[in-house]
């Protein structure tokens, strides 16, 4: 076991939730979960407990409260959900004030360039730039495109119908990462790699680098059955976002059919015997 003390906030949403357990399963850390209190008695906050980890109830809106319950921490991940991402300007406080050598702010996938107008990535930059402010230590852990997120329904991989839809003409290399191999590679580093190595870092990890074509072609290989693809102009889609900055699925799909969601893995080296899952394991 290390001698690292580890919190994590919002630890019930698909990430959290992946981290969280392989936190817990690594029994390496003695483990921190910040919960709100309207879901502090919850089954899933209360398994954890049961597994080891000590449960601090919490108030966004309560810093101090915040501080209290970092106290001795050394690393503090976020996985806050982006609806809540401005949340992160307390924990950033607090963070600090608690002496927390390390915070991963929640931010996945990959970098939006500085110019774009959606909203959500004003608030991440400015996040950032707070932490540095304060003189917070942070690290960013880019993992380009989450499969379980983006083949859904909700993004038009109708799969359970047959049918896709995709913007532009579905030739552009996207990397992805399922959210469990992201939890291994993140547990391992954790585990093995100083937290001083880690400060100020922006970390790159990518299982795989397909086209929306080729995943079409692998799921169609790997059911033997055939999907209705129907390719759609990217203006159309420019044209919906430039008309409101607001519109989340906008501004994913345009993020996604750009080709900065194929980072490389630069730093998958870091963990040597990394297994990721393949992106056929999701289809």
């Amino acid at each position: 076991m290390t001698n690292k003390v580890v919190a994590i906030t919002c630890a019930s949403g698909k990430v959290g939730k992946a981290i969280t357990h392989k936190l817990l399963t690594a029994n390496a850390f003695q483990l921190y979960i910040l919960v709100r209190a309207c879901s502090f008695d919850s089954p899933v906050y209360q398994a954890y407990q049961r597994r080891g980890a000590k449960l601090h109830s919490i108030d966004f809106e309560d810093e101090a409260g915040i501080v209290e319950a970092l106290a001795g921490v050394d690393i503090f991940i976020s996985a806050v959900a982006g609806p809540a991402w401005a949340v992160q300007f307390t924990l950033v406080r607090a963070a600090i004030k608690a002496g927390v050598k390390l915070f991963f702010p929640s931010e996945h996938g990959s970098e939006f360039e500085d110019d774009t107008p959606w909203p959500p990535t004003h608030i991440q930059k400015n996040v950032r730039k707070v932490a540095q402010e304060l003189g917070l230590p942070i690290a960013i852990l880019e993992n380009a495109a989450f499969p379980e997120a983006v083949i859904t329904p909700a993004l038009d991989w109708s799969l359970a119908e047959k049918k896709v839809s995709v913007w532009g003409d579905g030739n552009t290399k996207l990397g992805w990462t399922t959210i469990r191999s992201v939890a291994d590679w993140f547990t391992h580093v954790l585990i093995t790699i100083p937290i001083e190595q880690l400060q100020n870092r922006r970390f790159k990890i990518q299982a795989d680098s397909y086209t929306y074509n080729e995943v079409v072609a692998l799921w169609e290989q790997k059911h033997n059955d055939k999907l209705e693809v129907e390719h759609r102009p990217l203006k159309e889609l420019e044209d919906r976002f430039a008309a409101n900055p607001n519109d989340v699925y906008a501004a994913l799909m345009l993020e996604l059919a750009s080709g900065r969601m194929n980072i490389g893995g630069k730093d998958n080296s870091m963990y040597p015997d990394w297994q990721p899952d393949s992106i056929e394991s999701v289809l």
